[in-house]
C-alpha cells in the first residue's frame, strides 16, 4: 500500500466511533447510543426536544425523539438544498418544526424511486466537487438511479459496517470472504472491501462462481466470515457440501444479503456450516447497511441512528401497526450528498418494536422482506403469487439449487411451467416437486376453479445453467393479464 494511501486509511480511521467500542453489549447498538450522545451534547435543538440537559440512560423514547429531530433536520436541509423536493414542499404550506411525532410523518409527501431515475441532480444537495462517489443501482426493478455521496457519507457508511459486523461477532484477527458475483453495475464488495481495509477487519474478495475457487479461498485465507447474495452463498452450500467438510472450517457467521433469506435455505446452510446464518438488508440509496439480523432470526436490527423506517398501507399511505405487513419506507437522517425522505422502498416487511431476544433492547427491527410489490403477479381470479411464495416450497426438496417459473396463457387458463435446476439423482424429484406447489392455497383454489392448467415441472441439471446474479424468478409471457374475473371458456 502506497504511504499516502496509509495516511488517508489513518486520517478516516480516526473518525470512526465503532473502533472505540468496548466492554460487553451488542456492538450495533452501543455505536448506535453513542452518536444519539454525541448529538445531544452538540445540539441545544435535541436537548429542548427532551426537554433536558443530562440525558442519562438511553431509552426507546430518547430514541424515537433523535430520529424525529434529525427528521426535522434534514427536511429543513433538503428544502434548502434540493430542487426536487424544493418543487414537492412548495404549496404544502409543511414546516419541519411541524413535525413533533411519528404519526405527524404521514403529513410528509412520499418520494418516488420512478423520480429519483428520471432526475438524480435534482436530488444532489451539494456541488458536484464535493461529491467523493457516484453510484448506480442494479436496477432489480428494472429502473437504474444514480445516487451521490460525499466523503462523510462514505465514512459513515464504513462506521455502520464495522459496528454491524463486529455486533455478528467478527474481530480484527478474523477474515471476511466477501462473494458478490458482479451483481450490479456498482460491485457491493467494492465498498464492503474498503470499509474493512478502514476500519482495521481483515477481508478478502472473491466474485469467482467456481465452487472450488471459493473453497481454495476460504482455507487460504482462513476465513471466519461470509457475506454475499443469498442465493450465490446457498449454491455454494449445496455443490461443495458432498466434496468438502465445510464445518471444519470454524465458519463464525455467514450474512445472506441482497435477497431474502428463505428459512428453507437457512436450514440446508446451517446443516452443512454450522454455524449462524444471517440476514442483512441493505440498499444504494439508503448507503447499503441499513439492518442486520440477529441470531433470534426474529426480523433485522435497524440503524436507527442513520435511518427512519415506516410501513405503510400502500394504497392510504397510513402506517400500519406493530409486526403488521406493509411497504417499507425509509429516511435517511444523515446523507448529504442525495438525502431521500420518505422513500418508497417497494419491499413488503413490517416494524417490530424492541426489546428482542437478544441483547438489544432499545434498537426496532424489521420483519423478514416478504417480497417486491413489483415482483408480484396473478393468476386464476386474482390470486397473488411471487418469488417468496414458492422458496419454502421448492428450496427445502434436497437438491434444489434454484428455480424459474415461465406464466403463459392456454386458452383461458394459465399455464405454469416450473423450470428446477437439481443436482443428484432426478428420479421421483419431479413429483415431489409438484406435489409440494400443490399445497399452496395459490395454486389450490384456481386449479379447483379450473383457471389453471396442473403445473408442469422441467428438471434442469445442476451446472447446465450459468449463475445469473439477481436473475428475474417469475417470466409473464402473457399480455394484458388482469386477474379481476372469472375467463369465459370459449
Amino acid at each position: 500500500m502506497a504511504l499516502l494511501d496509509k495516511v488517508k486509511i489513518f486520517i478516516a480511521r480516526r473518525r470512526l466511533t465503532s473502533l472505540n467500542i468496548k466492554g460487553d453489549g451488542n456492538a450495533l447498538e452501543q455505536w448506535i447510543h453513542g452518536k444519539v450522545r454525541q448529538e445531544f451534547e452538540r445540539s441545544r435543538e435535541f436537548r429542548q426536544a427532551l426537554g433536558r440537559e443530562q440525558l442519562g440512560e438511553i431509552t426507546r423514547h430518547e430514541l424515537r425523539e433523535y430520529q424525529l429531530h434529525r427528521f426535522r433536520r434534514q427536511m429543513a436541509y433538503v428544502m434548502e438544498n434540493s430542487y426536487y423536493y424544493q418543487k414537492k414542499f412548495k404549496d404544502l404550506n409543511l414546516r419541519p418544526e411541524d413535525i413533533r411525532t411519528y404519526d405527524d410523518l404521514e403529513k410528509v409527501p412520499l418520494t418516488d424511486p420512478a423520480d429519483l431515475a428520471a432526475e438524480p441532480l435534482t436530488f444532489l444537495c451539494v456541488s458536484q466537487s464535493k461529491v467523493m462517489r457516484a453510484f448506480t443501482t442494479s436496477g432489480t426493478s428494472g429502473t437504474r438511479k444514480r445516487l451521490f455521496y460525499t466523503q462523510d457519507d462514505v465514512l459513515n457508511i464504513v462506521d455502520a459496517i464495522s459496528a454491524a459486523l463486529r455486533s455478528v461477532g467478527m474481530s480484527g484477527a478474523d477474515t471476511l470472504q466477501i462473494m458478490f458475483p458482479a451483481v450490479s453495475a456498482w460491485d457491493p464488495g467494492l465498498m464492503l472491501d474498503s470499509a474493512c481495509k478502514v476500519a482495521g477487519l481483515r477481508s478478502t474478495v472473491c466474485s469467482s462462481v467456481d465452487v472450488d475457487e471459493q473453497i481454495r479461498t476460504m482455507m487460504e485465507k482462513d476465513t471466519k466470515v461470509m457475506i454475499g447474495l443469498t442465493s450465490f452463498l446457498y449454491r455454494i452450500t449445496v455443490l461443495a457440501r458432498d466434496r468438502y467438510d465445510l464445518r471444519s472450517l470454524g465458519m463464525k457467521a455467514i450474512i445472506c444479503s441482497a435477497e431474502p433469506l428463505p428459512e428453507a435455505m437457512r436450514r440446508e446452510m446451517r446443516s452443512a456450516w454450522g454455524c449462524k446464518i444471517l440476514s442483512q438488508y441493505g440498499m444504494i440509496e439508503m448507503g447499503l447497511a441499513t439492518a442486520i439480523e440477529c441470531e433470534a432470526a426474529d426480523g433485522l436490527h435497524m440503524d436507527e441512528a442513520d435511518y427512519l423506517a415506516e410501513v405503510i398501507d400502500p394504497e392510504t399511505g397510513k402506517h400500519m401497526p406493530d409486526r403488521t405487513p406493509g411497504e417499507l419506507i425509509f429516511t435517511s437522517l444523515a446523507m448529504q450528498g442525495t438525502p431521500l425522505l420518505r422513500y418508497r422502498t417497494r419491499d413488503l416487511s413490517s416494524l417490530i418494536e424492541p426489546p428482542c431476544q437478544c441483547d438489544f433492547v432499545t434498537i426496532g427491527k424489521m420483519g423478514k422482506v416478504q417480497g417486491r410489490m413489483d415482483a408480484q403477479t396473478k393468476i386464476g381470479y386474482g390470486q397473488k403469487i411471487y418469488p417468496v411464495l414458492f422458496d419454502e416450497a421448492l428450496l427445502s426438496i434436497p437438491g434444489v439449487l434454484g428455480y424459474r417459473l415461465v406464466l403463459e396463457r392456454e386458452g383461458y387458463r394459465d399455464k405454469l411451467t416450473f423450470q428446477v435446476e437439481l443436482k443428484g439423482d432426478p428420479a421421483g424429484k419431479a413429483e415431489m416437486i409438484r406435489e409440494a406447489i400443490m399445497q399452496l392455497d395459490e395454486i389450490k383454489e384456481p386449479l379447483e376453479n379450473d383457471l389453471i392448467s396442473e403445473p408442469e415441472i422441467e428438471i434442469v441439471k445442476a451446472g447446465s445453467v450459468a449463475f445469473a446474479p439477481k436473475s428475474k424468478v417469475i417470466e409473464d409471457r402473457r399480455k394484458n393479464y388482469e386477474g379481476t374475473e372469472r375467463p369465459k371458456a370459449p
